[in-house]
C-alpha cells in the first residue's frame, strides 16, 4: 500500500511581468520574473523556454508537507493522497474524507479500497484530523475548534496547492464524519459541491430545515443492521444523542424543495431512493445496505458518479 503523498504539488512557474517596461526594451522583449527576483529581458522568441526553465527551478510547495508528513492549516493537521502518474497540472475531483470516532487519517489513507478509489477516480483525497480523533459540532456539546471553519480552512489550502476542478469539491465522512458532513451541508457548504455521507447524520435536535447554507447534492448511504449509528438514532452519553436519519433526509427534503413522490433504485448492493425535482444545485438520495456499520470506499465511487449525472451542481449555477 502507498503511503499518503503528503502535500506534493509544482509551484506556480514564472510568468510574464505585468509590470511597465523599462525604458529602452523593444516591444518584442518581455520581463521574465522568477520566484528567486531575478528579471530578465529576453527576445518573445525566448520567453515560453525560459518559462519552462523557471518552472522546474522553483521550489514546490511540496516541500512544505513531504510524504508521510501531516499538511498543516490553522490549528489542525491533513493527509494529502494523490494519484500516480499525475502531472500535478491537470485539475482533478477533490474529495475531503472526514474520518470517524477515534481514527486519524492515516487509518482512512491506509485502506487498500481507499487507495484505489485515488486511482480509478484520479482524484485528490485530503483526510483532515478531528482533534482528539473526534469533531465537535454536537448541539451545546464543547468546543475546542470550529471544525466547520476548520474544513473550509483546508479545502483552501489544498486549492492553493493543487490544481483543483472548482465543479467536484466533494464532502464525504463515515460515522462521525458522516455527522460532519452534514452539519457541513446544512450550515456552511462554501466551496462544497457535493456531499456524501455514510453511516452518520445529524445529532439531536435535528434541525428542521429550510438550511442556512440553501441546497445541495447529498447522498446518504446506511446499514439496515447498523447498531452503532441506528437508522432511529440512539443516546451515546447524558445530552449527546444520534439523530434519527429519516429526520436528517426530511430536513435535506425541505431544504432542497425536492418533489415529495421519489424513485426507487438498485447499485450493486445498495438500494437507493432519490427525490427529484429539486431547487437548482439541490439532489437528494438515501441508499441502504443490508449490513451493519461499516464504510465501503464503492460507494463513494458509486456517489461521485451520482454527483456528476446532476445537470445543475452546486456552485455551478
Amino acid at each position: 500500500m502507498a503511503k499518503p503523498a503528503a502535500g506534493l504539488s509544482d509551484a506556480p512557474a514564472a510568468r510574464p511581468s505585468s509590470k511597465r517596461e523599462p525604458a529602452g526594451l523593444s516591444p518584442t522583449v518581455v520581463l521574465v520574473e522568477t520566484r528567486v527576483n531575478l528579471r530578465i529581458a529576453l527576445p518573445l522568441r525566448l520567453v515560453a523556454p525560459a518559462l519552462a526553465l523557471a518552472a522546474l527551478l522553483t521550489p514546490a510547495r511540496a516541500l512544505d508537507c513531504p510524504p508521510a508528513t501531516p499538511c498543516t492549516v490553522g490549528n489542525g493537521t491533513y493527509a494529502l493522497q494523490l494519484p500516480t502518474d499525475w502531472d500535478r497540472r491537470s485539475p482533478l475531483p477533490l474529495l475531503v474524507f472526514f474520518h470517524g470516532f477515534g481514527d486519524t487519517p492515516g487509518d482512512v489513507i491506509r485502506r487498500p479500497d481507499m487507495a484505489a478509489l485515488v486511482e480509478r477516480e484520479r482524484l485528490i483525497l485530503v483526510v483532515p484530523a478531528g482533534l482528539d480523533r473526534r469533531w465537535h459540532i454536537r448541539p451545546g456539546g464543547p468546543r475546542p475548534r470550529d471544525d466547520l471553519a476548520f474544513a473550509t480552512a483546508v479545502v483552501d489550502d489544498v486549492m492553493a496547492r493543487l490544481p483543483v476542478d472548482p465543479a467536484m469539491v466533494v464532502a464525504g465522512g463515515f460515522s462521525a464524519g458522516g455527522f460532519l458532513t452534514w452539519t457541513l451541508a446544512c450550515d456552511r457548504p462554501g466551496r462544497f459541491t457535493g456531499f456524501l455521507p455514510v453511516a452518520g447524520a445529524f445529532w439531536d435536535p435535528v434541525p428542521v430545515g429550510p438550511c442556512p447554507g440553501g441546497p445541495v447534492a447529498i447522498r446518504h448511504v446506511h446499514g439496515l443492521d447498523d447498531r452503532t449509528v441506528p437508522l432511529a438514532g440512539r443516546i451515546v452519553s447524558a445530552g449527546a444523542r444520534q439523530g434519527d436519519i429519516r429526520a436528517s433526509l426530511a430536513t435535506a427534503l425541505v431544504t432542497n424543495a425536492c418533489s415529495p413522490v421519489p424513485q426507487e433504485s438498485k447499485a450493486g448492493e445498495l438500494t437507493c431512493t432519490q427525490w427529484n425535482g429539486c431547487a437548482p444545485g439541490g439532489n437528494l438520495a438515501f441508499c441502504t445496505h443490508p449490513s451493519g456499520h461499516e464504510m465501503d470506499a464503492a460507494w463513494l465511487s458509486d456517489g461521485l458518479a451520482w454527483l456528476r449525472r446532476q445537470s445543475t451542481p452546486r456552485g455551478t449555477r
